[in-house]
């Protein structure tokens, strides 16, 4: 035992020299190499950091030199000159129809007062008849005060319109002109000359319809309403839609400038009588016109709500500003950022220097904040990307893309730049698609070289534990050889002790009784196929480790070979005092098997059986058919075997940890041969046990096709 401790501990030392001369040096390499990879990563990622925020500072400067341009083009005196130019041609429509192609956005005008210029629309405020107080004593008015008298109080049309004509006679002026003719349009009506009277309205819509009435609404406007309602009492119905439709679209066209509550009114009145009538189905071919025109934006309507929004938000500012401007000194161009509830607006405004000598005049410019979004940023964007490979995004104050409108995640590498000249609610997010890939880079690289030596120091520890299992067989191995050659030295010294005790008994004594030699001789005899069997079984062993081991099957009577056998072994299961009883089928037909394996199967287990039963000696032997096998089962009332023991009883040297087993010498070869004879015979061994009450081993051999006749 000391040497066998000696050699594992000497194996022991080996293994950790072996583990200390690999891992030490390959865990230092690792280490080594890892940090490496981490300061070259670090000094890189520093580099491209540094050429990060350069890149990001210069895309800022060209995003802000592309708006100056495009604003510097915006604010040229010759764009307000054009428009000017338009406003005082006799072209009768809303001068804002005039589209500058170059410009993206809206342009504005203000004179020295701030009021509005450009776009033109109809003040609120405005005055329409200052002219009454100077005709106040004319005779004129002496006329309309009569003909109005004879309207409105007596209800005497005839005199009314009679009246009403010597006031377009005696009118003083094209405004005058308006204002009779409209007072004789009505006394027509009510007197229902009707074809006098859409005369009457086609002239005042044709010739005066810029002018005003006293409620501030053009003429042109209230004569078509006025046509429209005739053409509705001389049942002209198509006629009367069609006039109501072409107002509708002159009216959205801006043929005559409106305030923005006249223009609403308006629009409502004729839209409300087109629904009725259309909701009747009734004169498809108009519906349809209608229908196209509804979807059409109105560009009037546009420049009242723009001209609201300057009247309200902008020129309060702007004045402010340039009084602040002017105080300083600066006649730059100013810009505003209006926020608004779900967007915003940016004006940009200036001084026009070369507009008009004799006067100061304002111009500006109100962005259009989706071609500043999809044009004209991701433009320079894109050329900047293409020079440094940077990735620029422009985020809003949520940090969503404002082209995908998806949330942007701001990592530590990525840069945002807020806009210097220009108050943008938006920053430009600049990053480096190579700083993450230096990252991915030196992961994967960490990864694989940690992986690399995981696996090495995996491999490593995994050779030390083989080696050190193959030790540990070795050692069991040669433990239980040892212990083999003491037992089996232990079995063959009994039988030879008894041969050489009456051999000598019966040299010596002549006067033996033939009794007493007779018993001699047959305890020789006895004691000679026990040393035999014992000598068979190591033999057999040595055969089967070397795959030597040979068998021969022969047809015979297995139920012979089994009472043979038996009968041989008799004696010494008598005198171990062993009662035995027996069940032995002999209708069982011929089979293939070898007899002497046989036989050697069934003193083993009668031999396991007389070794492991000290107290109560039976012994069962039983031969039997099972369908198609042959069962031989050999059953005793012994120790018993645990159910954890059961599968390590057939593996070679075992020896079981029981006490009384540890007792009782073997040679631990004979369950195991047993298992390569019954498998060579192509059959199977079945084992059962309880400890305390004995086993029961079953050898379960097939009656033919026997598959096997070498191990």
């Amino acid at each position: 035992m000391k040497i066998f401790k000696h050699k594992i501990f000497a194996h022991r030392k080996i293994i950790f020299i072996f583990l200390l001369a690999i891992c030490l040096p390959s865990l230092i390499v690792g280490y080594l190499s890892l940090s490496t990879f981490s300061r070259r990563r670090e000094t890189v990622k520093k580099l491209l950091e540094s050429n990060l925020w350069i890149s990001g500072e210069s895309a800022l400067k060209s995003i802000e030199a592309a708006l100056l341009e495009h604003e510097k083009n915006a604010l040229k005196s010759e764009n307000f000159i054009r428009l000017i130019q338009t406003k005082k041609t006799d072209q009768p429509f809303f001068s804002s129809s005039v589209v500058l192609k170059d410009i993206d956005g809206q342009l504005f005008l203000l004179d020295a007062d701030y009021q509005i210029i450009f776009p033109e629309t109809r003040r609120e405020d405005a005055s329409f008849f200052q002219w009454e107080k100077d005709i106040s004593n004319s005779q004129f008015a002496q006329f309309l005060q009569r003909a109005e008298f004879f309207e409105f109080s007596q209800k005497n049309y005839t005199r009314a319109a009679e009246l009403y004509k010597e006031c377009i006679l005696s009118a003083p002026s094209k405004q005058h002109q308006a204002t009779a003719l409209e007072g004789l349009g009505r006394s027509l009506v009510s007197s229902k000359r009707y074809d006098e009277a859409y005369k009457v309205y086609n002239e005042l819509s044709n010739k005066y319809g810029q002018f005003q009435n006293k409620a501030g609404h053009p003429y042109a406007v209230t004569a078509i309403f006025q046509l429209y309602e005739i053409d509705k009492r001389r049942n002209k119905e198509a006629n009367n839609l069609k006039t109501l439709l072409e107002l509708y679209e002159k009216i959205q066209t801006g043929v005559w400038l409106l305030n923005t509550s006249t223009y609403d009114f308006f629009t409502a009145e004729i839209e409300s009588i087109l629904n009725s009538k259309f909701n009747e189905g009734k004169f498809p071919e108009i519906q349809k016109s209608y229908q196209d025109l509804r979807k059409q934006q109105s560009t009037y309507r546009q420049a009242l709500t723009f001209a609201d929004f300057l009247d309200r938000k902008i020129i309060p500012k702007i004045k402010e500003k340039l009084s602040l401007s002017r105080v300083a000194g600066e006649v730059m161009p100013g810009r505003l950022l209006i926020p608004e509830e779900k967007n915003f607006s940016l004006i940009s405004y200036a001084i026009l220097p070369d507009f008009q000598s004799e006067q100061t005049f304002y111009g500006g410019f109100c962005w259009d904040i989706n071609s500043l979004k999809k044009q004209i940023i991701p433009k320079v964007l894109e050329d900047i990307t293409k020079d440094s490979m940077l990735r620029f995004q422009i985020v809003d104050e949520k940090g969503q893309n404002i082209l995908s409108g998806k949330e942007e995640l701001t990592s530590k590498e990525s840069l945002s730049l807020s806009y210097r000249m220009f108050p943008l609610p938006w920053k430009l997010l600049v990053s480096n698609p190579e700083i993450k890939a230096l990252e991915r880079t030196a992961r994967r690289e960490i990864f694989f070289y940690g992986i690399l030596l995981t696996v090495i120091v995996a491999l490593m520890l995994l050779g030390a534990v083989l080696i050190a299992r193959d030790i540990s067989r070795e050692s069991e191995t040669t433990r239980l050889k040892t212990e083999f050659v003491h037992n089996i030295s232990h079995e063959l010294k009994t039988p030879l002790t008894l041969i050489r005790l009456y051999g000598e008994t019966l040299q010596r004594k002549e006067n033996l009784a033939n009794k007493e030699k007779k018993e001699c001789y047959e305890i020789i005899t006895k004691e000679s196929e026990r040393l035999s069997h014992l000598i068979n079984n190591v033999l057999d062993f040595s055969r089967i480790e070397m795959g030597r081991k040979e068998f021969d099957f022969k047809k015979g009577n297995l139920a012979k070979v089994v009472r043979d056998t038996l009968e041989s072994y008799r004696y010494h299961l008598e005198k171990k005092g062993f009662a035995i009883q027996t069940d032995i089928a002999s209708n069982l037909p011929e089979m293939k098997f070898d007899r002497e394996s046989i036989a050697s199967v069934l003193v083993n287990l009668l031999s396991n059986a007389m070794k492991f039963s000290p107290a109560k000696k039976e012994v069962t032997v039983k031969l039997f058919r099972d369908n198609e096998n042959a069962v031989l089962q050999v059953a005793d009332k012994g120790i018993g075997i645990s159910p954890k023991e059961i599968p390590k009883i057939f593996q070679r040297f075992y020896q079981s940890k029981n006490k009384i087993v540890s007792e009782t010498r073997g040679s631990g070869l004979g369950l195991t041969l047993i298992k390569h004879i019954t498998e060579a015979h192509g059959g199977r061994i079945q084992v059962e046990s309880e400890p305390g009450k004995g086993s029961i081993f079953s050898v379960i051999l097939p009656i033919s096709n026997v598959a096997y006749n070498k191990i």
